[in-house]
């Protein structure tokens, strides 16, 4: 199975509050840091999001960070994105646009239906998305804050999101391809027939119940896919503002490996990459090994132990040899998540790629055997 689909299992997943089944087969490295770290959780996700990006999505995501950050020098921009953490997190961190990537997996093979249609409206009904954008927009033409937008809705206060969208795409002519998202995915033709609840199924068409406008399906899910590459850039953008890197140089180490560099015995230790990066890693005072019959517990002291077995041969080629030696040889050595290379290691959360020799460290180490 392809990672792609392993991280929509789990997106599916966790969409549900776990409620339900486990998948089979998903990125079981997710599970554990999401129980770790909540932290480390949000930053690898998000890093997996880009990981994952054709060329092209990639371009759209480096676009909306042009808008959202041109101004990001000034103190106008850190209000600005204060304002928004600070009051409207449960609407840009909505359950609704977790489920990243669903729509361009599922579109070939779906059917046009009143839940494709649902779906649509959902995604045109999350306002934050214009309101972000214009009050970005605004930032970075007059250098001042609106996040009210009075001028864009009705006496009853309610936000005129066609004329507020039809303003948003006059401003997004130096953005082209996040001008096009908004004409795909908020097109006056789509949104005033399904948005408007003025339409009729015919087979693999929308048609008005007029007569007069027919959507195909491609249309259709060329639409919601737009809205939801919009809200994924939203989503991504503040998260990763709203996350502190300060310390998550030491997260996402998900196995080790015990090996011999010319029999003296060395340890191999797989940091995935995202925080490999980060830097400054914050080396233990030292690695306790804990021994319990045929389990190794080897602890760093700041995560959860890692668990593994412990066998006679690793007792007499490794842990014999090391006993003679003050200090342990160590590597920390940065992986990624396996797609389909050929090349690749197993850890107990799944298979993964080395990319790089890593960082040589020695450190002290204590053996403990309570299985005696």
């Amino acid at each position: 199975m392809k990672l792609r689909e392993k991280i929509l299992n789990f997106e599916h997943w966790i969409a549900s509050d776990f409620k339900l089944d486990e998948p089979k087969i998903f990125q079981r490295e997710l599970l554990t840091l999401f129980y770790e770290n909540q932290e480390a959780f949000s930053y690898y996700r998000n890093w997996l999001y880009t990981l994952l990006l054709h060329k092209g999505e990639q371009a759209i995501l480096k676009q909306f960070y042009e808008i959202l950050d041109l101004k990001i020098e000034t103190e106008n921009h850190k209000l600005l994105s204060n304002h928004y953490l600070e009051n409207n997190a449960a609407e840009i961190f909505s359950q609704k646009r977790q489920n990243t990537f669903e729509i361009a997996i599922q579109s070939p093979n779906s059917v046009l239906n009143h839940s494709t249609c649902f779906l649509y409206q959902q995604y045109y009904e999350i306002e934050i998305l214009f309101l972000v954008l214009s009050s970005f927009i605004r930032l970075n033409e007059t250098d001042t804050i609106e996040t009210d937008f009075a001028n864009f809705k009705d006496r009853n206060g309610s936000l005129k999101k066609g004329v507020l969208i039809d303003n948003l795409k006059s401003k997004l002519k130096s953005f082209p391809l996040i001008l096009k998202l908004f004409e795909l995915g908020y097109n006056s033709k789509v949104r005033n027939t399904i948005g408007h609840n003025n339409y009729r199924i015919e087979g693999a068409n929308i048609v008005s119940l007029d007569g007069n406008i027919t959507l195909s399906k491609e249309e259709v899910f060329e639409a919601i896919y737009s809205m939801q590459n919009l809200n994924n850039c939203l989503l991504n953008y503040f998260s990763n503002k709203s996350i502190s890197t300060d310390k998550l140089q030491n997260a996402g180490m998900l196995g080790v490996a015990f090996g011999l560099d010319e029999m003296r015995p060395v340890l191999s230790i797989f940091q995935l990459s995202c925080f490999f990066e980060l830097g400054d890693f914050q080396w233990p005072n030292k690695i306790i090994f804990s021994v319990n019959k045929n389990q190794l517990e080897t602890d760093f002291g700041f995560q959860v132990p890692m668990i593994g077995s412990f066998t006679k041969e690793l007792e007499q080629s490794w842990f014999n040899p090391l006993k003679e030696i003050e200090k342990l040889k160590a590597y920390l050595i940065p992986i990624i998540p396996r797609n389909d290379e050929s090349e690749y290691i197993t850890l107990d959360v799944g298979d993964f790629v080395v990319i790089g020799d890593g960082k040589l460290f020695e450190i002290e180490y204590e053996i403990n055997n309570y299985g005696l």
